[in-house]
């Protein structure tokens, strides 16, 4: 019986020409992360050593891993959470406001979100406007 090819080999024949990538990136119809052929899993698997960086206080490593997962994935809601809870943690408040919001927009249930955007309200503070998020994430997530 035959051998079946190489993961490696079936994704090169599959990869269409750059040209045709090129295309699809230039309308919209695919995320560069798609366009490089990175799967959601391995994207999750850079988040979580994203993540290590980031609980053991490597910011700027944390950093560029959210940053290009951003640019991978950029309608995932998750790496824009992860990527304003480094901006948080660097004490860039506007930037992990900016990201929060991003968070939401794709997911509007994102708690963690809603926290974190409720933290820079209280940093800012807009008592006000953290107690609503915070508020809305409780009711999610009682």
């Amino acid at each position: 019986m035959e051998k079946p090819p190489a993961p490696a080999t079936v994704a090169k024949r599959k990869r269409a020409p750059p040209s045709e990538i090129a295309e699809k990136l230039a309308q919209g119809r695919v995320t560069i992360g798609q366009a490089l052929g990175l799967t959601d899993e391995r994207l999750y698997q850079i988040a979580q050593t994203a993540h290590q960086f980031l609980q053991a206080g490597l910011l700027p490593k944390a950093l560029v891993l959210y940053k290009g997962l951003v640019r991978a994935a950029p309608s995932d809601s998750v790496f824009h959470c992860q990527l304003a809870a480094t901006y948080l943690a660097l004490g860039r408040f506007d930037e992990a406001f900016g990201e929060y919001e991003k968070a939401l927009q794709f997911n509007r249930a994102n708690v963690d979100a809603l926290v974190g955007r409720g933290e820079v309200h209280l940093r800012n503070q807009r008592v006000p406007e953290a107690l609503e998020d915070l508020a809305a994430a409780i009711k999610l997530d009682p």
